[in-house]
C-alpha cells in the first residue's frame, strides 16, 4: 500500500515565535537543555495544530479534511507517511518555508456518532487542567473542526531511529527557507500549482524523498522532543 505525503501550507498571521527549551540536535550532537525560538500557532490563542507541546506531537485538524485519511487503493495516509507544514506567506514568494516535519509514528481514530475522543486520550476529555485538552482536544466540541476523523501521532526521536519529526532550523536558527527552483520542474509544478488556493500538496514516495533532501541540506539544527514554553516572542509577518 502506497503512502500519501503532503506538504501543508498554513497562514504565518496565525503563527509566532516562542522561546522554549528542548531536547535538539546541533551538528549532528544531540543537547537535552538547548534552548531557542520555534514557530507554532498562536499559544493559548485558539486551536494550535500541530501540537508539539507534548510527547508524541499531535496533528488533527489544519486542512484535515482535504487529506486522503482512509484506505484507499492508490495512497493514504499510514504509519511512515510524512507531513511537511510550511508558510502560504512564503509560498507566495516561491520559498518553501519549512518549520514542522511530521513523521506518521502512530494514527488514533475519533468516534463520531456522539463525537468522541480517541480511547486513548478519552481520559483528559473536559480536563481543564490538561494542555491536551485546554490547546488542542476541545475544540471539535465547541463547533470548530467537528468532522475531526483522526489524530496523527509524531514519531519522534530517538537513539534507534534513523527517521524521525523534526522542527528544522538553519544556521541562524530561523525557519529553514527553500527555494521551489531547487525542485525539478515537475515538482516545482505541483507544488506551484496548490499555492494560490493553500491546498495541500499530495506527494508520491520519490516526491517526498526529494524534499526530504532539500530539508536536510537546509537544516544546521533539529528541535525533537521534550519541547517546553512559559515565554512568548512577537513575530513579525512573514517572518515568524
Amino acid at each position: 500500500m502506497n503512502k500519501a505525503h503532503y506538504i501543508i501550507f498554513h497562514p504565518d498571521h496565525q503563527r509566532q515565535l516562542t522561546r522554549v527549551k528542548a531536547t535538539a540536535m546541533v551538528s549532528k550532537q544531540v543537547l537535552t537543555n538547548w534552548t531557542g525560538n520555534i514557530c507554532v500557532d498562536k499559544v493559548g490563542v485558539g486551536n494550535e495544530d500541530p501540537f508539539v507541546f507534548n510527547d508524541p506531537w499531535l496533528y488533527s485538524y489544519c486542512h484535515a479534511s482535504q487529506l486522503r485519511r482512509n484506505f484507499r487503493k492508490d495512497s493514504f495516509l499510514q504509519l511512515g507517511s510524512k507531513i511537511i507544514f510550511a508558510s502560504g506567506h512564503q509560498a507566495d514568494k516561491g520559498i518553501l518555508s519549512v518549520d514542522t516535519v511530521f513523521l506518521v509514528g502512530d494514527i488514533q481514530k475519533w468516534d463520531s456518532k456522539p463525537l468522541q475522543l480517541p480511547l486513548k486520550y478519552q481520559p483528559f476529555f473536559q480536563n481543564n487542567k490538561s494542555d491536551l485538552w485546554r490547546r488542542h482536544f476541545r475544540f471539535p466540541f465547541f463547533g470548530s473542526h467537528d468532522t475531526v476523523s483522526h489524530t496523527y501521532e509524531a514519531s519522534l526521536w530517538n537513539k534507534n531511529k534513523g527517521d524521525f519529526s523534526f522542527l528544522p532550523l538553519d544556521e541562524n536558527e530561523n525557519r529553514i527557507s527553500i527555494s521551489f527552483d531547487n525542485f525539478n520542474t515537475e515538482l516545482l509544478k505541483k507544488i506551484a500549482a496548490k499555492v494560490k488556493g493553500k491546498y495541500p500538496v499530495l506527494l508520491s514516495d520519490n516526491e517526498i524523498k526529494i524534499v526530504a533532501v532539500q530539508i536536510e541540506n537546509a537544516t544546521a539544527t533539529k528541535v525533537l522532543r521534550n519541547i517546553t514554553s512559559n515565554i512568548t516572542v512577537a513575530s513579525k509577518k512573514g517572518n515568524c
